[in-house]
């Protein structure tokens, strides 16, 4: 989530922590008076605040004074994800790992998100052994924040769990035991925390793997049921999923042919943040995918109209934002030429907004790993 601080709110905070923090290195003979832990405690308010540009000015200085730091390692790894350096956040959670093998859960699940195939599995699987045996510790929760606490453990293994499931159903999917592997990982997340949506979302997807299409439609029906009728604030951003997941969610309803659910959905979404590209093209594809099952050509007309906005709309965003996201741009022209060739010519958009999509030089962006 982007931070909602304005340009020169943004612009105080920075000149203000480099200066208070500059004066106090100046100050007593150039020898810092602030300390690591002072540090860190800035660190974390930028993350919070997602200025991860200053977030990492401090980690550097943070790592140059103790460079063994596991609590330093831990943040700078994951200020440089957010800042897509990867293989420095590699380097930085694997000298926490070999610092402190056994003590804290965060590096292992940071290292299973940047590995692949079993190296992945390894990783979840030691983060979800250390927080198992912390989960045990606080079983007997009394105080309230003990119960928050516990609860969050439970819904942290539950989504490492899941993760764990959709590694055997892409990069592992030829290994012998990777059915029986997905089903045990889902038993243990849905035992866990049964309120965790993302548990059903994949179990659905594991049913579509296994052509068990309606236990499919039922597993995403809970997954939606846990958080869709929600007030605003009433869950928190731990409990809601992600835009990216309810992107994924709006597809797999789109693959069982939940149009009106997946509609809903996307309206969501579409409050959220209405900029998006992929929300766009997933309406129109929605549209477009009730107007091919309708029963009448009337019926057909009207979504495909309602499609056609809304993939004339993705047309303008690929272009203000100059995508280079091929996939969505060919299909979405495919699918206006064949909407346009069943209906009279648009009048909602001209052509001289659009008549640019899609005939930029594109190039190939670099692979990055997704993190939600």
């Amino acid at each position: 989530m982007a931070s909602t601080q304005t340009r020169s709110q943004r612009t105080t905070t920075t000149h203000d922590g480099i200066s208070n923090i500059n004066n106090a290195h100046n100050s007593n003979n150039n020898k810092p008076t602030y300390t690591v832990a002072h540090l860190l405690t800035k660190i974390t308010t930028l993350i919070e605040t997602c200025d991860f540009e200053l977030a990492y000015t401090f980690c550097l200085r943070a790592l140059a004074m103790e460079s063994d730091n596991v609590a330093v390692l831990e943040a700078t790894g994951a200020v440089e994800l957010e800042l897509e350096k990867f293989e420095e956040a590699r380097e930085h959670f694997s000298k926490a790992i070999s610092l402190s093998p056994s003590r804290g859960s965060s590096k292992y699940m940071y290292m299973g998100q940047l590995s692949e195939n079993l190296d992945s599995i390894n990783y979840f699987q030691t983060g979800i052994d250390l927080m198992t045996e912390e989960l045990k510790s606080v079983s007997a929760a009394s105080t309230s924040e003990e119960q928050e606490h516990h609860q969050a453990l439970c819904r942290k293994i539950s989504t490492a769990l899941c993760s764990m499931t959709e590694i055997y159903l892409t990069d592992c999917c030829f290994e012998s035991d990777a059915e029986s592997r997905c089903e045990s990982y889902l038993n243990r997340a849905i035992e866990i925390d049964k309120s965790n949506p993302e548990v059903y979302q994949v179990l659905a997807s594991v049913r579509l793997s296994q052509q068990r299409k309606e236990d499919a439609k039922l597993a995403l029906e809970n997954s939606i049921n846990l958080w869709i009728n929600a007030e605003p604030g009433m869950y928190s951003n731990a409990i809601m999923p992600t835009y990216a997941a309810r992107i994924s969610l709006v597809k797999l309803l789109l693959e069982l042919s939940q149009y009106n659910r997946a509609l809903t959905v996307l309206d969501g979404l579409q409050k959220e943040d209405d900029e998006m590209i992929e929300l766009w093209y997933l309406y129109g594809w929605s549209y477009y995918c009730m107007g091919e099952d309708a029963s009448n050509d009337e019926e057909k007309s009207s979504n495909w109209e309602d499609a056609r906005d809304c993939l004339n709309t993705c047309k303008k965003l690929f272009n203000k934002f100059e995508s280079d996201d091929d996939g969505i741009c060919q299909h979405t022209q495919e699918l206006l030429q064949t909407i346009n060739a069943f209906l009279k010519p648009s009048t909602s958009a001209s052509e001289d907004e659009c008549s640019s999509f899609g005939a930029r030089e594109r190039y190939v962006a670099p692979y990055y790993y997704p993190f939600d």
